[in-house]
């Protein structure tokens, strides 16, 4: 999975709107666009494509929508054959920001000029900027004919919504409560 989450780390759609109720009928909406500022543009005056994706206790369902139309699809939680729920993090990032602190720190006592010390120590705070914006939180439903919807979100930074670790948490046990339910029927 988390192969699959680094591979498909660049193409995480940002969530707008998180709605999560573990007792209602509707127990998540996460609708979300694609990243990037022109798409934030374009989602301020209405023709974005959004992704919508709605866990219900009996289905899930995947709305992708756009100005030429949208796509609908119902997964009844009877017809699941995998689910994977989890929370990728770009690791590397931090390796990178920490090494680069220690090579400025280093190069600094020993007379590196201050602008180069300057650009590394920058170079680090990029990537502890990366590392924070780049948690995934990775959905991936199968049904027994292999059909199937994945879903990558990360935080939006403009709108605010975020997702973390103890959302994913929440979510990998609401599926598997609804699945093994929908299971004994």
């Amino acid at each position: 999975m988390h192969s699959l989450a680094r591979i498909l780390g660049k193409s995480a759609l940002v969530v707008k709107e998180v709605q999560l109720d573990e007792t209602a009928e509707q127990q998540l909406k996460i609708v979300a666009r694609k990243a990037g500022v022109i798409s934030w543009i374009l989602s301020l005056v209405g023709i974005d494509s959004t992704f919508t994706l709605l866990i219900y206790k009996d289905r899930l369902e995947s709305v992708e929508g756009s100005l030429s139309g949208h796509i609908r699809t119902i997964i009844p939680m009877t017809a699941l054959d995998t689910y994977m729920c989890g929370f990728t993090k770009p690791i590397q990032n931090l390796v990178i920001a920490v090494v680069l602190v220690i090579f400025a720190l280093v190069s600094s006592f020993n007379g590196m000029p201050g602008f180069v010390v300057f650009i590394m120590l920058a170079i680090a705070v990029g990537s502890c900027i990366a590392y924070y914006l780049g948690k995934c939180l990775l959905l991936n439903f199968t049904t027994n004919g292999a059909n199937g919807i994945l879903f990558l979100f990360k935080r939006s930074v403009i709108e605010g919504v975020n997702i973390d670790e103890t959302f994913s948490e929440r979510v990998c046990e609401m599926v598997k409560l609804d699945y093994i339910e929908q299971a004994k029927k």
